[in-house]
C-alpha cells in the first residue's frame, strides 16, 4: 500500500473498488479490484461511476466502471485508481444491475452494454499523446530500427502527436515502434481524457454597460467614459440591442445588425457587451404545435381494457398484459388514456414502437398532446440530438419517451409502464451485440420499479399470446373495430390463373381494375411488395448460373435506378452493399445470354405509370428513403393527396392511418412462407393481416386484392379471414410436433473467419467442447438437442465464412451457465485466430 497515498489522517472506510474495464473481451471481461486514493475522499468513487485504472503489464490507463467498493480485499498488492470521471456518464443503481443482467443473461461485454444504455457522445475517451522526451538527445540510426527512427522523426518535427494521428500515418505496426522509443527513453507518453463536446452552445449577447452610455454611442456621440464610435456597424449593434428586453443570440443579433463576429467581439474587449454560452436543446420535434390533451372517447370495449390495464399498472407490482386487438380497433387510443393516468399520478412511461411504424403520425400524436414531456430516441437522430434526448430525461425533463428498441433503456425517472406496440415485430430483436430483446429489458425494468409491460399487437407473437392463454400475462382482447368500421373485404387472385388467360404482367387485371377505379374516385391505394430493386436477379440462360456478387454467396439484385435522382442501372448485393455494372457476358460460361429473374419495385413502378398513366405514384424503399427527411416528406405527400398510390416495401404496412386509402393489393404474398424459418408461417401471416388492414380505416369501406400462386395455403386464407385464434391453434400444434419456440428455447452459437479451413477446424472444436461440458457433473442433467455445426444459410458474407450450431433447451440457469462456460473457454483462442464467435438466445431468424 502506498503509505503517501494512505497515511494516518486518512479517514476512508471503503478504500477498494471493484472495477470493469471497458474493452476487455468477454474472455477476461471480469471484475478487478483497485484502490482507491485517499484524495478522492469518501463517497466520490461509488458504484456506477467512472474511474480511469491502469490496466495490464504495461499499465495503459484505461476507462472502468465502478461496480462496488468495500473495506477488503483479497488481494494484497493493488494497483491505485488513478482518475474519477464526470458524473454526467455514472450509471444508477438500476442501470448497473441491468448492465450485470445483460452480462450474464445474453453474454455481452461490459463496454457493450454501457454503450447500450447511454448516448456514444456521452461516454469518456482517452486520448493518448506521444512527445520527445526532455533532455534526451534524438537517436543515431544505428542504435534504432529504421522505421522507429522515422516515427521518432515524425513526432520531433512536431512536437506531440496524438496515436490517432500516427495510426493514420504509419498504420497499425506504429504501435510496436512507440512502445520501443517509450522503453529506451527516447518517447514520452500521456494520456489525456477526452469527451465530444456533446452539447451545443450560442453565445447569447446583452449590454455590459449602462442604458445611458449605450444610447449615446449608438447615436454617434462621445460620453464621459468613452470617446464616440467610429464603426456605425458598432453603432447598429447598441441599436439593436437596446430595443431588446433579454439576451440576443449571436445568430440573430449578427442577423439583425448586419455584422460578423468579429465586430461583436471588437465591442467585447471594449467593455460594453458582453456574452453568456447558452446551451441549445436539439429536439427536432420542437417545431410540432402544442395542442394539449383533446378528448379521446372511449367504446364500452376500450373503455373496459383501458380500466382492467390501469388496475395493473396502479398494483403496486410488476405486471404484464398483452393488448390484443384487430386492426383500426383503437388500440392507440386505449393507451394514450393509460399515459394520462400514469403521468397524472407522476409516473413516467416508454413507448417503443417498431423502426418501420416511428412515423411522423405517430410521434405527432404524442408530442402534440403532452409538448416537451415527450422525448423522442430513434436511429436517424444526430448523435446530438440523441444526447440531448437523454439529458432531457435523465433531469427529469421528459417523463414520456417514445422510440425504437434502444428507447428501452432511457433513464426515466419513477417509471409506470413500458408500452410495446407491434410487439411480434422481430426489429425489437438485436442482431448486433449485445443481441437483447427490448422485451427482456423491459421485463426487468418493470420488475424494478414495479411496474407494467404493455404489450399490444392485432397480430402478437406466439411467444406472447401463448403466455397470456397462460396466465402469465394478463389477456386484454379488442374484437370490433373503433365506430363501427369494418375490416377490408379480401379477395385473393390465382397468379397462375392470370399467366393462363394469357396476363404475362406481373399485376392482376383485377388488381389493375382496382387501382384505376380508385384513381378515378380521387382516393388512395396502397401497394406492397417486400422485394426491392427492378429483378430479383440476372441468370445466364446458357449455364444456368445466377450473377453472384463477389464476396458473397448470394445472387446480386438488377436496380435500375439506384434511387430517384441517379439514373445508373447496377447489380448490387443486399448483404455486403457490393455495386457492379451489369456485365455483358456471364462470368462463368461467357454467354451474352442473360435473362431477368423476378422483380421489385422499381419493375412494379414502371408497369404502372405504363398502365395507368394518369396516376401518382410514390415508390418508398431503403432507395428512395436515403436521407433524413425522405420518409418524413413522402409519406407528407401522401397524406396530402400529392399521390394516388404508394407502393413500397415493409415501410408501407405499418404505423399509417390514411383515410382516404380505400385499395390495399399485395403482390408475391406467398414468397415469405418458403423461406428457411420456422417463423416463416407466422411473420406472413402477421404481414398480410396488418397490410389489410391499412384499408377502410375510416368511413369508406376498404378491400384488399391479394395475389399469390398459393390461393389455398392455410396462412394466407386465415389472415385473410383475420383469424388469429385458429391461426395459433395450428401453429402452435406444429411448433410442439417440431420442438420450436415457444415450445423450447433456441440458443444459436455463430462462429465466422476469412480463412474457411479454420472456421471448419473452429466447429470441431466447439462441438467436442460442448462434449466436455456437458459430460462435467454440474451439466450432467441439462437437457439439449444439438444440431451442426453446419453452415449459415447464406455461407459466405462479405469475404467471411460463417457456420453455425443450433441448441434446442430451455434456458435454465444451469443452461445459462455452460453456454457462459463454453464462451469462456473458447473465445480467447477465436480472437487470436481472427474468428468472430457469438451465441445469440432465441434469435429473430435462423
Amino acid at each position: 500500500m502506498n503509505p503517501k497515498l494512505f497515511d494516518a489522517d486518512c479517514d476512508l472506510r471503503l478504500k477498494y473498488a471493484g472495477v470493469y474495464v471497458l474493452g476487455n473481451p468477454y474472455c477476461v471481461d471480469g471484475l478487478y479490484d483497485y484502490e482507491i486514493p485517499c484524495e478522492m475522499g469518501n463517497g466520490a468513487v461509488v458504484p456506477g461511476s467512472f474511474v480511469t485504472v491502469p490496466f495490464g503489464i504495461r499499465n495503459q490507463t484505461r476507462v472502468a466502471l465502478v461496480a462496488e467498493v468495500r473495506e477488503t480485499s483479497q488481494y494484497k498488492e493493488l494497483k491505485m485508481i488513478r482518475t474519477r470521471c464526470p458524473d454526467s456518464i455514472s450509471l444508477d443503481a438500476e442501470m448497473l444491475g441491468l448492465c450485470e443482467f445483460l452480462r450474464n443473461r445474453i453474454f455481452c461485454t461490459t463496454e457493450e452494454a454501457v454503450r447500450a444504455m447511454v448516448p456514444a457522445s456521452s461516454i469518456l475517451r482517452l486520448r493518448e499523446i506521444y512527445a520527445p522526451a526532455p533532455n534526451t538527445a534524438s537517436p543515431a540510426s544505428d542504435d534504432i530500427r529504421a522505421s522507429d527512427l522515422s516515427v521518432y522523426e515524425f513526432i520531433r518535427a512536431r512536437g506531440e502527436v496524438p496515436m490517432t494521428v500516427l495510426r493514420e500515418k504509419f498504420a497499425v505496426q506504429v504501435e510496436g515502434s512507440l512502445r520501443r522509443l517509450v522503453s529506451l527513453g527516447y518517447l514520452s507518453k500521456r494520456v489525456e481524457q477526452e469527451r465530444e463536446k456533446a452539447e451545443k452552445t450560442e453565445l447569447h449577447w446583452s449590454l455590459a454597460c449602462s442604458r445611458r452610455m449605450a444610447e449615446e454611442l449608438s447615436e454617434g456621440r462621445a460620453c464621459e467614459e468613452m470617446p464616440a464610435l467610429r464603426s456605425q456597424k458598432h453603432r447598429d449593434v447598441l441599436k439593436v440591442l437596446l430595443g431588446e428586453d433579454a439576451p440576443m443570440g449571436n445568430a440573430a443579433l449578427c442577423l439583425a445588425a448586419n455584422v460578423s463576429g468579429a465586430q461583436l467581439k471588437a465591442l467585447r474587449d471594449k467593455g460594453l457587451i458582453e456574452a453568456e454560452e447558452v446551451r441549445i436543446d436539439r429536439n427536432p420535434y420542437a417545431e410540432i404545435p402544442y395542442v394539449g390533451r383533446t378528448e379521446r372517447r372511449l367504446n364500452a370495449e376500450q373503455s373496459a381494457a383501458l380500466e382492467t390495464i390501469a388496475g395493473l399498472a396502479f398494483s403496486g407490482e410488476p405486471k404484464a398484459a398483452l393488448l390484443h386487438g384487430v386492426t383500426g380497433s383503437g388500440k392507440t387510443s386505449v393507451m394514450v388514456a393509460l399515459i394520462d393516468r400514469l403521468i397524472d399520478a407522476g409516473r413516467g412511461v416508454i413507448l417503443l414502437l417498431p423502426e418501420i411504424a416511428l412515423t411522423p403520425q405517430s410521434v405527432a400524436i404524442f408530442c402534440s398532446r403532452y409538448g416537451n414531456r415527450v422525448a423522442v430516441i430513434h436511429s436517424a437522430l444526430t448523435a446530438g440530438e440523441r444526447y440531448d434526448a437523454y439529458c432531457r430525461i435523465r433531469s427529469g425533463g421528459a417523463d414520456i419517451v417514445i422510440g425504437t428498441r434502444s428507447a428501452v433503456f432511457a433513464p426515466v425517472r419513477n417509471l409506470g409502464a413500458i408500452i410495446i406496440d407491434e410487439e411480434q415485430e422481430h426489429t425489437y430483436k438485436s442482431d448486433q451485440d449485445p443481441k437483447y430483446h427490448a422485451r427482456d429489458i423491459a421485463r426487468y425494468r418493470c420488475n424494478y420499479h414495479k411496474a407494467l409491460m404493455l404489450l399490444a399487437s392485432a397480430t402478437p407473437a406466439l411467444e406472447s399470446y401463448k403466455k397470456a392463454m397462460d396466465g402469465v400475462y394478463t389477456y386484454v382482447p379488442l374484437r370490433e373495430r373503433y365506430g363501427g368500421a369494418r375490416l377490408p373485404s379480401v379477395e385473393v387472385v390465382d397468379m397462375r390463373a392470370e399467366l393462363r388467360a394469357g396476363n404475362t404482367g406481373e399485376i392482376s387485371r383485377r388488381l389493375l381494375d382496382g387501382l384505376a377505379e380508385t384513381v378515378g374516385k380521387r382516393e388512395q391505394a396502397i401497394l406492397f411488395l417486400n422485394r426491392r430493386g427492378y429483378n430479383a436477379s440476372i441468370s445466364c440462360r446458357s449455364c444456368g448460373q445466377p450473377l453472384t456478387c463477389p464476396k458473397c454467396s448470394v445472387a446480386m439484385t438488377y436496380h435500375k435506378t439506384r434511387s430517384h435522382w441517379l439514373n445508373d442501372p447496377r447489380m448490387v448485393c443486399h448483404w455486403c452493399g457490393t455495386e457492379l455494372p451489369l456485365p455483358r457476358a456471364c462470368p462463368s460460361c461467357g454467354s451474352e445470354h442473360l435473362a431477368p429473374v423476378g422483380f421489385g419495385t422499381e419493375r412494379i413502378e414502371e408497369e404502372l405509370k405504363l398502365r395507368i398513366p394518369d396516376a401518382r405514384i410514390l415508390r418508398m424503399d431503403a432507395d428512395t428513403t436515403g436521407t433524413k427527411r425522405s420518409y418524413e416528406e413522402m409519406l407528407g405527400k401522401f397524406r396530402r393527396h400529392e399521390a394516388d398510390i404508394l407502393l413500397g416495401t415493409q415501410m408501407v404496412t405499418k404505423g399509417h392511418d390514411f383515410p382516404a386509402v380505400t385499395l390495399v393489393g399485395v403482390l408475391l404474398a406467398d414468397s415469405s412462407l418458403y423461406v428457411n424459418d420456422y417463423r416463416a408461417n407466422e411473420r406472413t401471416f402477421a404481414m398480410l393481416t396488418q397490410v389489410i388492414g391499412r384499408a377502410g380505416r375510416a368511413d369508406k369501406p376498404g378491400r384488399a386484392v391479394i395475389q399469390t400462386n398459393a390461393p389455398d395455403n392455410d396462412v394466407i386464407s386465415l389472415a385473410c379471414e383475420q383469424d388469429y385464434g385458429t391461426f395459433y391453434e395450428r401453429e402452435i400444434r406444429l411448433r410442439r410436433a417440431l420442438c420450436f419456440p415457444p415450445i423450447c428455447d433456441i440458443a444459436l452459437i455463430s462462429f465466422s473467419g476469412s480463412a474457411e479451413n479454420m472456421v471448419g477446424i473452429a466447429g470441431v472444436r466447439l462441438l467436442e467442447e460442448l462434449k466436455k461440458l456437458r459430460a462435467e457433473p454440474a451439466f450432467a442433467s441439462a437437457e439439449l438437442l444439438v444440431f451442426g455445426p453446419v453452415e449459415a444459410p447464406v455461407y459466405r458474407v462479405d469475404n467471411r465464412y460463417r457456420q453455425r450450431i443450433v441448441i434446442k433447451c430451455r434456458l435454465t440457469r444451469q443452461v445459462l451457465s455452460l453456454l457462459q462456460s463454453l464462451l469462456l473457454r473458447v473465445s480467447g483462442g477465436f480472437s487470436k485466430q481472427k474468428l468472430y464467435f457469438s451465441i445469440d438466445l432465441n434469435p429473430s431468424s435462423l
